[in-house]
């Protein structure tokens, strides 16, 4: 065995440190000759995707028809499959014949995500299940990128919880079976922070990661503008990365060739390829007629709605409140007169009640272990990094804007159950209780009619339940 081989093949009783120093366990996604991702783990990633897939895909169509923000999303991108390019504008609104529906045009969020549900709705129809269907797509990939995030943080070990725990998490399944662009975003992160890692652990040959994470952070710009809180972190970390290097490296040459050299990767990885894929998003929306001044209109129209949207919301809830889950959204009931349907964005109470204690330890080790560690630098950016900026937003929230940070409070509490490895029954005990919980939370994830009192005693808290 290489030494390469050997380093990589280390067991989850390394230190935080130890870990993060060895070669990155996800390398032959992006270098040949890499011997650190094994077969093994290739056969665990498409097994977790057929699982989530066939957990996601099960009853998609139900509930026949729109919920909570689909009556903007699905609505939209059905009209745009059919042709018409009104659905783009901010100057339009929806024909008479279907204002009893509710909808509006969604033209408040970036494009990309509109293009992958408008192909569900071709190949399908115009239904539940077309409408969900990229949804339902991406939140299976999401599971696999999630191991192979965990896989390249930490070590295969952390990546299996980490896994585990997003797939049992109530938000990321409801969200990955509603026709909103929340779990496209999470799944462009989160090969972002993959592609990261990549270039954090290097210092030749690194640009090469910098380039793919700017691909990966245009797509998810594409898809939603919150991912500005991950493109500056993160553009904020490289540039102090390639000063050092590049003006303070004793082993590098400072010439002005490197110097505008290391500024010209940033630039054009952090500015222009993703502005590139973000106008690139809307080529259905100029193959409709529209120029380029109507494109720098709509973003100013969009600019203004989410910077002015003061509306009320009795399901809106403050930033502080989402790892407490103290306030879910409601997004769909069904009341009959013996049951109750209820579909309710929110996490598994056995996840999410552990994301701040875990990420307090993950901070804790970091600090510990002299920052050395760059698997836990990257969850603590990438859990607090898109949770604590909300604290500045000027626009109504709700809790499902925290979906981005789950994927890293799900990698904490897998690094914290890493430290416990030699408690097998405190950890097989602790997975145990997140499958009953989501098994027990099920029905009001998925619209499965349950009795009244069954329903009533899945209201927890008094804020859970709708008033």
């Amino acid at each position: 065995m290489s030494t390469e081989s050997a380093q990589t093949s280390s067991r989850p009783d390394q230190s935080a440190a130890a870990v993060d120093l060895r070669t990155p366990g996800v390398a032959t996604l992006f270098e040949s000759g890499a011997e650190s991702w094994a077969r093994l783990d290739t056969y665990v990633l498409a097994l977790a995707v057929v699982c989530a897939l066939a957990l996601y895909f099960w009853r998609l169509d139900v509930p026949n028809r729109y919920i909570y923000d689909e009556v903007y999303h699905a609505y939209t991108a059905a009209e745009l499959a059919a042709g018409n390019g009104a659905a783009y504008r901010w100057d339009t609104s929806v024909p008479e014949e279907d204002k009893p529906l509710r909808v509006a045009y969604e033209w408040s969020h970036p494009a990309f995500a509109k293009l992958p549900m408008e192909l569900g709705i071709k190949l399908f129809g115009d239904n539940s299940f077309g409408w969900r269907f990229a949804s339902a797509i991406f939140g299976g990939l999401g599971i696999g990128i999630m191991y192979a995030l965990g896989r390249t943080l930490f070590n295969r070990m952390i990546g299996l919880f980490g896994t585990a725990l997003l797939l049992f998490d109530g938000m990321w399944f409801v969200q990955s079976r509603t026709a909103m662009n929340d779990v496209f975003l999470v799944c462009f992160l989160m090969l972002a922070y993959i592609a990261f890692y990549f270039y954090l652990s290097r210092t030749t040959r690194r640009w090469r990661f910098l380039w793919l994470t700017g691909i990966a952070l245009g797509f998810a710009a594409a898809t939603k503008w919150s991912s500005a809180y991950s493109i500056g972190l993160l553009g904020l970390v490289a540039g102090l990365r390639e000063i050092k290097l590049t003006l303070f490296n004793p082993e590098i040459e400072r010439s002005p060739k490197v110097v505008l050299g290391a500024l010209g990767t940033l630039i054009g990885a952090w500015l222009i390829v993703p502005f590139v894929i973000y106008i690139g998003s809307y080529v259905q929306f100029f193959a409709m007629g529209n120029t380029l001044a109507d494109w720098r209109e709509l973003q100013w129209q969009m600019w203004w709605y989410h910077s002015n949207l003061k509306a009320t919301h009795a399901w809106a809830s403050r930033w502080w409140t989402w790892p407490l889950m103290i306030r879910p959204v409601w997004y769909f009931v069904d009341y009959q007169d013996q049951t109750i349907a209820n579909v309710f964005t929110m996490g598994n109470p056995m996840i999410w009640w552990l994301f701040l204690p875990a990420i307090f330890l993950a901070g804790w080790h970091w600090i510990e272990g002299r920052f050395r560690s760059i698997g836990l630098a990257l969850v603590l950016l990438g859990f607090l990094g898109q949770w604590l900026p909300w604290f500045f937003s000027p626009r109504i929230s709700f809790a499902y804007h925290m979906l981005p940070s789950v994927p890293f409070g799900c990698l904490a509490i897998a690094y914290a159950l890493g430290q416990l490895r030699q408690q097998r029954l405190l950890v097989g005990g602790y997975l145990a209780l997140v499958l009953i919980s989501f098994v027990y939370f099920y029905p009001i994830y998925a619209a499965v009619p349950i009795s009244r009192d069954f329903t009533n005693q899945h209201y927890w808290l008094p804020t859970w339940r709708p008033s």
